[in-house]
């Protein structure tokens, strides 16, 4: 294809070629009604010779000129059909792809590479809502701009070839096979999962540095991918959470059915995660790291580090162990050398051998009491004393026995129970035998013969030399008691207590963010993303407030088993748009509002956010036209509850 610099497409001045791929060659133009740098994607001569492949260009631009996301590449213009070259105009990036900045090496830490994906999926998410499918997502057609913005580019130009096209055209750009989802590889219509799969590879190749699914040559490489093969990135990245190594594994799921329905599901999981640890405002913080990435990435560890250890000792309070050991074991592998963090990991070895030593001494302590029932049975054959009351209960131990019997009837394998140590004083006197093994009501107790008591057996010590749980007792003076035990007083021991209802760790996740009140509780001081309380189980009402949100309010219900995380929404409030045009009779349109300039003065457009945005910041595309005039379109930010004037006027055509 002979170069087109130096030429004029329609009102736009070719200046120099910025790329080239299979599909087609992008230059820098001028576009000389505006007075504006744009880029101009010009399609390949055997492309734009198709009457289909200029239909599905016209389609697809018109489908992407109607999207307006800041994370998204703007649609200028596009040819007409009749037009001698075939090409749509977009804004000029200044930056590079986010392919040259992997080139570098993979994102460390791994939660860098969450924030660049929860970007790109927050754009595919607008998308997705508007019907449009991407099906070439690459880090090739993601460019970071200067200022550490991502833009995503070429929606629905993968449409214009088909399958059979994209592996035989010469060009890295076309095809991607290491990308495609399963799903386009068999020739399949391509829905929203076809793009959360391609992104969950970029997200596997920006933690890890390597394709999962790479293989020696094109065919092997999509048997891999429909094969499902890849390996685990925890081998390659020990800094890799269980959490997003799981997001990245829902991504690349084989079935379609499998993964993220659309591209807002996986937004919402890496945004809860990322927020988690302290990175609320994604956007802000990739500025940041592209502004200075040595010096952030130093500054994102030790705020992870942070974030983590305090996890684990939540963790640990509320004995969730494994957890704990999780959170201490991703600490460990970005700073080896932490020492809070080895201090815990010891406080927990050491928990676990003195529990293994308990369960050794309670198991030591039965086998012993075993041994003394079994002395006591043959001292009462010899003995020949029978003198038992109610042969088919469950028997008790006397006072004097610390141990319980079984019936006759009973197998010499039946289960021992053992009792615990008397809670009266030590030795003789009517404490200890008021205390010590009173049966419960209806029980039947043992009656020792008459003559001299059998020896107590004691247990050996446990941990730290204290006795053991199982430890008997000697009897005070040989009397026993026999029939039935009165009920106990209320205020004794083995009195029935009520049950205390205990409160449970809750997490609740609001998007974007902002305070919460539980029930009829105080707000809560800062407007956050996470919010982690206790509550008891049951019902209770949430109410989401912020400075920019209506109040809102919610019923969650806490579970008295299993992870209680629940995820609210805010509700943004309405922001007011007045827009002060020349001619004043022009028309302005917003979304499905239709006035003229000067009537937005005296009632200015009402905008609504959805509940749950990605951010409190709404973006609107306003258009402004009049007979006459050369209609303007205008991409306007708007705050939440706040009033905003658009001023300008038309020029005439």
């Amino acid at each position: 294809m002979t170069t087109l610099v130096g030429r004029h497409i329609g009102r736009y001045r070719i200046l120099e070629q910025l790329g080239s791929g299979g599909m087609s060659v992008v230059y820098k133009g001028l576009d000389t009604a505006l007075d504006r740098e744009v880029a101009v994607k010009v399609l390949h001569p055997h492309l734009a010779g198709k009457d289909e492949s200029r239909r599905r260009l016209a389609r697809e631009a018109r489908a992407v000129a109607k999207l307006h996301h800041p994370n998204i590449l703007e649609v200028f213009d596009f040819s007409a059909a009749d037009a001698q070259d075939a090409f749509i105009v977009t804004e000029y990036i200044r930056g590079q792809t986010l392919k040259a900045f992997l080139d570098e090496g993979p994102m460390d830490p791994p939660e860098l590479a969450a924030m660049v994906i929860h970007e790109l999926a927050a754009a595919l998410a607008h998308a997705h809502e508007a019907g449009v499918i991407h099906r070439d997502l690459k880090p090739e057609n993601v460019m970071v701009r200067e200022d550490g913005v991502l833009k995503l580019m070429d929606f629905g130009i993968a449409r214009l070839m088909d399958i059979e096209e994209r592996m035989t055209v010469t060009g890295t750009l076309v095809g991607s096979p290491a990308h495609m989802s399963p799903e386009i590889i068999e020739g399949l219509e391509a829905g929203p999962p076809a793009d959360v799969f391609s992104v969950g590879i970029m997200f596997y190749a920006a933690m890890t540095g390597r394709l999962p699914f790479l293989a020696p040559n094109t065919t092997a490489t999509l048997k891999r991918i429909l094969d499902g093969d890849y390996e685990d990135p925890r081998r390659r990245v020990p800094a890799l959470s269980d959490e997003l190594a799981d997001i990245c594994a829902i991504c690349l799921q084989r079935d379609p059915q499998q993964r993220y329905p659309d591209a807002a599901r996986l937004r919402d999981a890496l945004a809860d995660y990322l927020a988690g640890l302290g990175f609320a405002r994604v956007g802000e913080e990739l500025v940041s790291f592209f502004a200075d990435p040595q010096s952030y990435r130093k500054l994102a560890r030790q705020r992870i580090v942070a974030t983590l250890l305090e996890r684990s000792e939540r963790q640990l309070a509320e004995k969730r162990t494994p957890r704990a050991l999780a959170s201490l074991n991703q600490v460990l592998a970005l700073d080896a050398t932490n020492e809070r963090a080895l201090a815990l990991l010891k406080g927990i070895q050491r928990t676990q051998r003195l529990k293994t030593w308990r369960r050794r001494g309670l198991r030591l302590g039965v086998g012993v009491a075993a041994a003394g029932l079994l002395g006591l049975g043959g001292w009462k054959a010899r003995h020949g004393t029978h003198d038992v009351e109610a042969h088919e209960s469950p028997m008790t131990s006397s006072p004097g026995d610390g141990m319980a019997s079984k019936p006759p009837s009973e197998p010499d394998s039946a289960p021992l129970a053992t009792t615990a140590p008397p809670r009266g004083p030590a030795g003789g006197g009517p404490g200890a035998q008021e205390n010590a093994g009173r049966p419960g009501p209806g029980a039947a107790q043992l009656t020792r013969p008459a003559g001299p008591p059998p020896r107590a057996v004691k247990a050996p010590p446990g941990p730290g030399g204290l006795p053991s749980r199982s430890e008997s007792t000697p009897a005070v003076g040989g009397a026993v008691r026999t029939g039935t035990a009165r009920p106990s007083a209320p205020d004794e021991e083995d009195a029935p207590r009520k049950p205390l209802v205990r409160k449970l760790p809750v997490s609740i996740l609001v998007r974007p963010y902002g305070s919460i009140r539980v029930d009829d509780g105080d707000l809560s001081a800062q407007p956050l993303q996470k919010h982690d309380v206790e509550m008891t189980p049951g019902r209770h009402t949430i109410t989401i407030s912020c400075d920019y949100c209506e109040d809102v309010v919610d019923t969650i219900d806490v579970q008295a088993e299993g992870d209680n995380v629940f995820h609210l929404r805010a509700q943004p409030k309405p922001s007011r748009l007045s827009v002060d045009f020349e001619p004043a009779g022009a028309q302005v349109r917003v979304g499905d509002q239709l006035r003229t300039a000067a009537e937005s003065l005296v009632t200015p457009f009402e905008v609504r956010s959805p509940r749950g945005p990605a951010g409190f910041q709404h973006t609107v595309v306003v258009e402004v036209s009049h007979p006459g005039f050369v209609p303007e379109r205008r991409v306007v930010h708007l705050r939440p509850g706040e009033p905003t004037t658009l001023r300008g006027s038309l020029r005439p055509e």
